[in-house]
């Protein structure tokens, strides 16, 4: 176990009494020629984002690495972070004491360089022969930024696979060996699925912008649609490129022809865990993270459902999807540089490290040559995931003012399925405001 409720000064001196028990034991067994080898043991600090069940898995993962790793204990301490607001994060660096490595939001990793909060790894990446072949490619492309490397990839989050409810589809004399193929097939469909009485919804084929934030859809419907968000050449944000924009048609399409306030009453009697409504055959299709298979096995073990990639729209992305997940970092003023580097490296470029992360954990290593993906090209419905991982060509933009676009492309989501603006209206507003905000970033204000 590696869970120690000691202060920080308990646990030294617990340290330091391991020391000199190792000490005497070893000049006790040594002859008059040889000298007792000093022992020394690095402290480091990791701040994660996991609570529950994650951190428990992750404790376990770090509990291997302080194992086999006898000079350096990795001492871990739930920080919550979301993609608005990492104040505790920032004010310890600003008051130089960062924890020695942190956890990073792949979302985050651009803005948390351009503030100067992160280390660039260049030389650390040169020096141990990594290489951005060992990556999936929108693994490696989050943490480059203007020229260097900012962090390496944790846990790759192909998103998403597409889930549909056999059960479902045999109810309503749909094949259910046949999911959608395409956008068209999609709608026909939820058509034939959706079942209203006394203008009440009691079963949907899918809401389309209700998986995992609106920001989300909006990036996976867009690119299904052979959309694009950014110029990283200009620096130029392009929510409104037409094809983004035939997306968020699409998506409002439904809040139109089934009413968004039934939808939302619909959906307000969502469950979660073994209530969730994909489990009770209240939404039959849906986009799905990796981490809702092992949902699925402890609250809905009998569920009848299979997983494919992403319909696509006639002249579309075929096998549409991109890339998220968690990294690894060196915070600006980490007093254990090497040490925490050691880390990073054994998570994230290790094969016996990204094995066990992928194995204990659940998630994906984005590092290529793990063992772990072996393993998943042979487990039920992960073989999916896999596939979306090495044929995925997108992540989120790659600069400072990601956070800031998430959330104007949230408000263009919400703007348009309630008709308070056209699609085209709410995504030239989100390009505006979010141009202004990523100008105003890389002039350093």
């Amino acid at each position: 176990m590696l869970i120690h409720p000691f202060s920080t000064a308990a646990f030294g001196r617990a340290v330091f009494s391991v020391i000199v028990t190792v000490l005497i034991a070893t000049c006790c067994g040594c002859s008059t020629h040889n000298k007792a080898a000093e022992s020394k043991v690095t402290v480091i600090t990791l701040w994660h984002p996991w609570g529950g069940t994650q951190k428990e898995e992750m404790t376990r993962v770090v509990g291997e690495f302080n194992r086999t790793h006898p000079h350096i204990f990795v001492k871990t301490l739930f920080t919550p972070t979301d993609l608005g607001s990492n104040q505790k994060f920032f004010t310890a660096v600003a008051a130089k004491r960062p924890p020695d490595v942190t956890f990073v939001d792949g979302t985050q990793t651009a803005a948390w360089a351009e503030q100067g909060a992160l280390q660039p790894l260049d030389e650390r990446v040169k020096r141990d022969n990594i290489k951005p072949g060992d990556y999936f490619t929108p693994c490696w492309k989050q943490n480059y930024y203007k020229n260097h490397v900012w962090a390496l990839t944790y846990c790759a989050d192909p998103n998403f696979a597409f889930a549909w409810n056999k059960s479902i589809f045999r109810k309503v004399g749909l094949d259910p060996e046949k999911p959608p193929q395409t956008l068209e097939e999609l709608d026909k469909y939820n058509d034939i699925i959706t079942k209203v009485n006394n203008g009440k919804i009691e079963r949907i084929g899918i809401i389309p912008w209700s998986q995992y934030g609106n920001a989300n859809a909006t990036f996976t419907w867009g690119w299904a649609f052979s959309g694009s968000f950014y110029d990283s050449k200009t620096n130029k944000i392009t929510a409104n490129n037409p094809n983004v924009v035939k997306a968020l048609e699409w998506m409002t399409g439904y809040a139109r022809k089934y009413d968004v306030t039934k939808i939302n009453a619909f959906a307000s009697g969502f469950g979660s865990r073994d209530q969730d409504p994909f489990y009770t055959g209240k939404l039959a299709m849906r986009c799905m993270v990796a981490s809702g298979i092992r949902d699925i096995r402890e609250y809905a073990p009998n569920l009848d459902y299979g997983l494919t990639f992403i319909p696509a729209p006639k002249n579309g992305e075929v096998h549409t999807s991109w890339v998220g997940g968690w990294c690894l970092a060196l915070p600006k003023g980490s007093k254990h540089p090497d040490e925490a580097w050691e880390f990073i490296k054994w998570c994230c470029h290790d094969p016996k490290g990204t094995g066990l992360v992928g194995a204990w954990q659940g998630v994906f290593p984005a590092y290529k040559a793990s063992p772990f993906l072996k393993k998943a090209a042979k487990m039920e419905g992960y073989s999916v995931y896999l596939k979306i991982l090495q044929e995925c060509r997108h992540q989120r933009p790659v600069m400072p003012a990601q956070t800031f676009y998430m959330s104007a492309l949230n408000k263009a989501v919400e703007y348009s399925v309630y008709g308070k603006k056209t699609p085209k209206q709410a995504l030239d507003q989100a390009t505006k405001v979010t141009q202004a905000e990523l100008d105003m970033r890389l002039a350093g204000m």
